[in-house]
């Protein structure tokens, strides 16, 4: 359980170095239930990088042509538990008051070359719960969106 939550925020740590380093977005793509994330290899997560920052003149954020998506997969028993932000179901819409329970789908943390973290709504800080199959014992990874800080919260059964 430990090496499972170790190896997800030291992903997570990486994508805002590259995120920082290479002036550009990193995005690390999950599903919030453990089930494996379709369009990267039926992953347990996946980091992808984006063409330009996000909000830097293009309608949607695209992928750079020249970075494949990095699959990533949990040891063996251990997976996405579950995660305590919601998605951004307003589709670019700043007005959109939607229950995040009708949108369903991935959780995104996408690290901008500021160096901060944000989950598609911004300001939202959470954890993603890395667990057994059985849900015990689980850790949480605790993320902070404003300084990008990632910790890791004590095992619990």
């Amino acid at each position: 359980m430990e090496a499972a939550a170790s190896q997800f925020a030291a992903d997570l740590r990486l994508a805002h170095a590259r995120a920082t380093n290479q002036l550009t977005d990193w995005r690390v793509v999950f599903m919030p239930d453990g089930s494996p994330v379709g369009g990267c290899a039926s992953s347990d997560y996946c980091m992808i990088k984006l063409r330009v920052p996000y909000g830097a003149g293009d309608e949607a954020p695209t992928l750079d042509p020249e970075t494949p998506r990095a699959p990533r997969e949990l040891p063996d028993g251990t997976k996405i538990k579950e995660v305590t932000f919601d998605p951004d179901c307003s589709a670019g819409d700043a007005e959109a008051v939607i229950p995040p329970s009708s949108c369903g789908g991935t959780r995104t943390l996408e690290f901008s070359s500021n160096g901060t973290v944000r989950t598609l709504r911004p300001g939202q800080s959470g954890t993603v719960r890395i667990s057994s199959d059985d849900g015990s014992p689980h850790c949480d990874v605790v993320f902070n969106s404003a300084t990008s800080r990632i910790r890791l919260g004590s095992i619990a059964y």
